[in-house]
């Protein structure tokens, strides 16, 4: 008795982007582990050759490259035929004050991390919409919900992040697509080491000294904060679930801040925040 092909469960498909290293990379490996086909993409492909496997195809992208994002997609689709779940990671920190931040630098954030995430959204959606099914996780921060002086720029990245999510939700649910996001908080990646890095690069005034001092207090602990796996489970749990929770804040932390930040209201948590940071 032969059987229909259409009968048949096909492998979902996945889209990570900033899948070289972090959230991304552990987020592509355990969606691979769990029988999704997964498009794994970033700028350093010699460190997406690391993760190459029978389920894990790497593409050399960058998330502002518009053109080389439609021939992305234009390949999934070739190749596989549609797109299951998209999961939005690909983005940087850009600390300093917001005086001294030179807007370049702001707009390249901005680039990033939520015109980057824009371009995937609207790139994947007419061929979600076809199949009338598909999920979008974007992984937003903490941040997404607080402000911290010296985080400016990219705090205002993600809490675009969250606005576009929220509104995306609500214009896409009748076609059966999720939007999801995840707002990690302290994780042990590469992802501070770079922020400070960048930090660098940027000329503060003298009087910004005790601000710039005081950042890494912020993440003295990373090292021995959860690491990024845990976010990975939180996306595949949620690509998984029927009705997933629209936004999942983890470890504790990122939790914690947020509804202190509404228990205490803006000048009481801002006092807090300073008086941790000894400024």
């Amino acid at each position: 008795m032969s059987t229909n092909p259409d009968s048949l469960i096909k492998q979902p498909i996945a889209l990570v982007t900033g899948a070289s290293s972090g959230i991304g990379r552990a987020t592509a490996k355990l969606l691979a582990e769990n029988g999704y086909y997964v498009f794994a993409m970033a700028r350093r492909m010699h460190r997406l050759e690391e993760i190459r496997s029978e389920n894990i195809e790497p593409i050399c992208l960058d998330v502002t490259d518009a053109p080389a994002i439609e021939a992305a997609i234009n390949h999934v689709m070739t190749t596989q035929g549609r797109i299951d779940l998209l999961v939005n990671n690909a983005g940087y920190g850009q600390l300093g004050a917001i005086e001294s931040v030179s807007m370049e630098a702001a707009h390249t954030q901005f680039e990033v991390n939520v015109f980057g995430y824009a371009r995937f959204m609207q790139a994947v959606l007419p061929h979600m919409r076809a199949q009338r099914s598909g999920c979008i996780i974007n992984i937003a921060s903490i941040l997404g919900r607080i402000s911290i002086p010296g985080f400016g720029w990219y705090t205002a990245s993600k809490h675009a992040v969250e606005a576009l999510s929220e509104t995306l939700r609500g214009e896409v649910m009748e076609f059966g697509i999720k939007v999801i996001v995840i707002a990690p908080g302290l994780i042990k990646t590469e992802f501070a080491e770079k922020e400070f890095a960048l930090l660098k690069t940027v000329e503060h005034p003298p009087v910004y000294r005790k601000l710039l001092d005081a950042l890494p207090r912020l993440l003295k602990d990373e090292p021995i904060a959860p690491g990024p796996e845990i976010i990975a489970r939180a996306v595949l749990k949620a690509a998984k679930s029927t009705f997933p929770p629209t936004r999942h804040a983890l470890p504790a932390d990122s939790k914690s801040a947020v509804i202190g930040r509404w228990f205490l209201g803006g000048r009481l948590f801002d006092w807090a925040v300073r008086r941790k940071m000894k400024i």
